[in-house]
């Protein structure tokens, strides 16, 4: 049996969250810390998660979520899980992309209660069935 998980990692309760656990039955709130990853790392390697879908909020501690980042990109099996990268100003959007070409990087403009966040949460529970 295929066990697929939603990690939310970031370092604050956010808009975000409350969007994503209005969403899905079964979501990992985590900060993304070294610990955090040997966890999520135990996990796929034990096969008690099979499929994961990564949602990294990065508008605080950016040089630690990057740290977390790299630690994720060296991992044979979270370098292929589906990555969203969320929180992002526009101005710091196309520096988070070259770095993480791979990732999806969802950025809000305007006001946040006009942004389609259904759109976004439709691409991560396609994501998160296998779809991708």
């Amino acid at each position: 049996m295929s066990t697929a998980m939603m990690y939310y990692l970031a370092w604050h309760e956010d808009d975000w969250l409350d969007e994503v656990l209005d969403r899905f039955p079964e979501v990992n709130a985590l900060v993304p810390t070294a610990k955090t990853f040997e966890m999520l790392a135990e996990k796929r390697q034990s096969g008690e998660v099979t499929r994961a879908v990564l949602v990294l909020n990065a508008a605080e501690e950016q040089e630690r979520c990057r740290a977390f980042l790299q630690l994720c990109l060296e991992h044979e099996q979270l370098s292929s899980d589906p990555l969203y990268i969320v929180g992002l100003k526009p101005e710091e959007e196309e520096a988070w992309r070259e770095a993480y070409p791979t990732a999806k990087i969802i950025v809000i403009t305007g006001f946040a209660v006009e942004f389609d966040y259904d759109a976004v949460l439709a691409r991560m529970e396609s994501d998160l069935e296998g779809a991708n």
